[in-house]
């Protein structure tokens, strides 16, 4: 399994949302598409990957108003410098010994910072985000009426996305126990000027890292998603009352997308 791959698929089966392998790939609420595993022809010694391939949006392709479906909310605006993460199951918050931060002096530096503890086996995955929002799409049902649109059947749509000013993704070997990272500020190498530059620093320097910091706190990384599917999955076809035949059928929300290797989950 790639590394992209099993990045994908642990903070999925944490989450049931897909982490953005790219998080400078812009997306928003209403992309509607397809999930595919190809390869390009042009590098098809890359191993098969999970790629949302948009093809519209529904609130420029003018399909939400055909419906009347309400325009996204943002949640979470209010909190600019607030850290938060999502983790495989096999990862727990633990506190930082002061031993890590005498082998990381960075560490001392960093404004947020947050330890993980990893159970032994199968390697584990966390993604941090700083200034974090939401962007969703309320009620849940909402979306349901999509079925009746024949341009999106089978396909998904993104309901939901994460959007951030920094971000950090961290893939742990099998053999790694914990990991302590933290976002610092350091002074540009390149100019005589006392401006801070955000970093992110880590302990654990095995395993698979990246993460990137906008300088002026603008949200513009979009590291987690959530898709769900434009099919009916026999919940949504209504339901009579037995005692009252007319009664209003029950709607439900869509069913989530999930990864095409995941197709039992």
């Amino acid at each position: 399994m790639s590394s992209e791959r099993q990045y994908v698929d642990l903070l999925f089966r944490a989450s049931r949302k897909f982490a953005n392998w790219d998080p400078e790939k812009h997306l928003e609420v209403g992309d509607w598409g397809r999930l595919t595993t190809g390869r390009s022809r042009w590098a098809f010694w890359r191993p098969k990957r999970c790629v949302f391939v948009k093809e519209g949006n529904i609130y420029k392709d003018s399909i939400a108003e055909k419906y009347g479906i309400p325009l996204p909310r943002v949640l979470g605006e209010e909190n600019p410098n607030g850290l938060t993460w999502v983790t495989s199951l096999n990862a727990r918050d633990m506190d930082i010994p002061t031993s890590m931060g005498k082998q990381t002096p960075e560490l001392a530096e960093c404004s947020v910072k947050v330890g993980f503890q990893f159970a032994s086996g199968g390697g584990a995955a966390v993604l941090l985000m700083v200034n974090d929002s939401v962007t969703t799409i309320e009620p849940v049902t909402a979306l349901s009426q999509l079925l009746g649109e024949e341009a999106l059947r089978d396909r998904v749509v993104v309901s939901e996305t994460h959007r951030c000013a920094s971000y950090a993704c961290y893939l742990a070997s099998s053999k790694t126990r914990d990991v302590v990272i933290g976002l610092t500020s350091q002074a540009s190498e390149k100019s005589s000027s006392t401006q801070a530059y955000p970093k992110w620093v880590r302990t654990n320097k095995t395993g698979y890292f990246k993460g990137k910091a906008d300088n002026g706190g603008e949200r513009k990384y979009y590291p987690l998603y959530k898709l769900v599917s434009v099919r009916s999955d026999g919940r949504n076809t209504g339901r009579e009352s037995p005692e009252d035949t007319v009664a209003a059928p029950e709607v439900l929300p869509l069913p989530d997308a999930i990864p095409p290797w995941m197709s039992n989950a």
